[in-house]
């Protein structure tokens, strides 16, 4: 899994955006890429985030507990009309990512853009009972201020 992220920073010559010092996500987009046979290979689950205090990100020093993950992903399948969190056999292996800095330089610390997660479908395939798939994510900035949590809408795998 990686992640590619696009982020939309504010110019010096535009209004400062004013927001709180929280990270606030929406749920933007999930779409896919079919292997030669047509079924879905690669995923891209995209949301949207703003953060007032543009303290959203870690450096590659970043990695002893609680910073080694500040994107947060699960994977819920729909068993019987229930959506039920995936549980992979090997306990070690998760869906979170890393998110790079993202703080602009300036004054104004403000930002506001996308983040999308590359996922591989091929390799979670084998571990779902379902098709029909949901997402649930939230992110944490540097100050450990965690973001709201967003849920999908339930996907549909083929």
């Amino acid at each position: 899994m990686s992640l590619a992220l696009v982020a939309t920073l504010f110019p010096a010559c535009q209004k400062f955006e004013e927001y709180p010092i929280e990270p606030y996500i929406e749920y933007q987009d999930f779409a896919v890429v079919k292997d030669s046979i047509g079924r879905d290979s690669l995923g891209f689950f995209t949301i949207s985030y703003r953060d007032g205090d543009g303290d959203i990100g870690l450096t590659k020093n970043d990695t002893l507990p609680p910073y080694q993950y500040n994107f947060f992903l699960n994977i819920y399948q729909n068993i019987n009309g229930e959506l039920v969190k995936l549980q992979l056999p090997d306990t070690n292996v998760n869906f979170n990512s890393r998110i790079p800095v993202l703080t602009p330089d300036g004054i104004n610390k403000a930002i506001k853009g996308s983040i999308e997660m590359k996922l591989e479908l091929f390799m979670m395939t084998p571990f779902l009972d379902s098709d029909t798939i949901a997402f649930e994510a939230w992110i944490i900035d540097r100050a450990l201020h965690k973001s709201n949590v967003v849920m999908s809408p339930q996907l549909i795998l083929k």
